[in-house]
């Protein structure tokens, strides 16, 4: 799949007001993750699962801290899979910021 662009993110946040697309930008850059920052950990320390656990993945990222990456065999993988795992967790977490903000805009205000 490829990267997760800036095009993509555009299309995606279109039928927002302005405020919503604020608002979305602000939460997206607070939860999005960066592959490159993503790819270091994941090299340096990935062999401890925190490159899973920093993607919010706890079960595979304990069974990579109490195997150490599987004698090294997930730790290789996910070093060469960290990027599109990271564009799919930064869609998915677009998503669900879109999701929640169109379904607060469905909500009548309180009185």
């Amino acid at each position: 799949m490829a990267e997760f662009s800036y095009i993509e993110q555009q299309h995606m946040i279109a039928s927002l007001t302005d405020q919503q697309k604020q608002m979305f930008m602000a939460s997206y850059a607070a939860q999005s993750k960066d592959r490159t920052t993503l790819l270091l950990v994941s090299i340096f320390l990935g062999k401890f699962g925190v490159d899973r656990f920093m993607m919010d993945d706890v079960g595979m990222g304990l069974l990579k801290l109490f195997t150490l990456g599987c004698c090294g065999v997930l730790w290789i993988i996910d070093i060469c899979t960290i990027s599109e795992r990271v564009d799919t967790y930064n869609r998915l977490k677009a998503q669900e910021i879109i999701a929640h903000l169109q379904q607060q805009s469905l909500q009548p205000p309180p009185m």
